[in-house]
């Protein structure tokens, strides 16, 4: 089923990715914490100033050994935080990935992480086009 909503997104986005749609990214950062701790927590804003909807697939960050996207939710009583395969920008919208919300999730460090560093981060949508953006390390 994910495959196949994967495809669909794919198909009803691929054309408008193609057709030049500029997706921006600002105040992007990352929770500094001690080297030891094998996670962070990334946030970001994402504006979709176009009239058609456009998806994330994929984020690579050299930083980081893995880059997921995640979501924290209440479940059974509980918060839950779920991996997602995309995330959906509606057309002429903005989105927040935010604590306790939609956010990324970077793994396994691969360099020293200082604040004030920025690092990159490719974002992949479903046309496989990419666009990179610098998230910064903030206290």
């Amino acid at each position: 089923m994910k495959i196949l909503s994967t495809l669909l997104l794919f198909l009803l986005t691929g054309s408008a990715q193609s057709a030049g749609i500029d997706v921006s990214f600002s105040a992007g950062w990352i929770k500094q914490l001690p080297p030891i701790v094998p996670m962070r927590a990334g946030y970001l804003q994402i504006n979709n100033p176009s009239a058609l909807a456009v998806s994330i697939v994929a984020l690579h960050s050299d930083a980081f050994e893995k880059v997921e996207m995640h979501e924290t939710m209440m479940a059974d009583d509980m918060m839950k935080m779920i991996e997602l395969d995309s995330i959906l920008l509606p057309a002429k919208s903005q989105l927040e990935l935010r604590p306790g919300g939609k956010h990324l999730m970077l793994i396994n460090p691969l360099q020293t992480l200082n604040i004030g560093d920025s690092v990159p981060l490719q974002i992949t949508f479903s046309d496989l086009t990419t666009q990179t953006t610098q998230l910064l390390i903030k206290k």
